[in-house]
């Protein structure tokens, strides 16, 4: 299974949560970690270490950062330098979080296309509105 896992400054990945709960349901492979003020470096790593504790070729991560080089990013892409079973895409938006679940509702799904196939995607989740 591909657990997905969001993450942002604030209360982005939160509030991203609640989107997806209104447009696809609850999604039990899904989860978030906030970077808030008032934790710092250590403890953001303590928490994804607990998240991603279960990490293994059947219990994969597909992590969601909003932004690249920012702590949640700098935190979690250790992991996935580490393990091939962890994925870590930034600059997520809810379309690309949207896709991400729907790909995972197939079982055949590997991580490793999925991360190639969201980079790939993103590039039509934001444009410009024209007449």
């Amino acid at each position: 299974m591909i657990h997905i896992l969001i993450t942002s400054h604030g209360g982005m990945a939160e509030g991203m949560m609640q989107s997806v709960r209104m447009l696809v349901g609850e999604q039990k492979n899904l989860d978030y970690v906030t970077f808030g003020e008032e934790i710092g470096y250590d403890q953001l790593d303590e928490l994804f270490g607990e998240k991603i504790a279960g990490v293994s070729p059947d219990d994969q991560y597909l992590i969601l950062c909003d932004i690249k080089g920012g702590t949640p990013f700098n935190v979690v892409s250790r992991y996935s330098f580490k393990n091939e079973n962890v994925a870590v895409i930034y600059g997520m938006n809810l379309p690309i979080l949207i896709e991400a679940i729907v790909q995972c509702g197939n079982p055949q799904t590997k991580l490793q296309n999925l991360a190639a196939y969201l980079q790939q995607k993103s590039s039509s989740t934001i444009g410009l509105s024209e007449l």
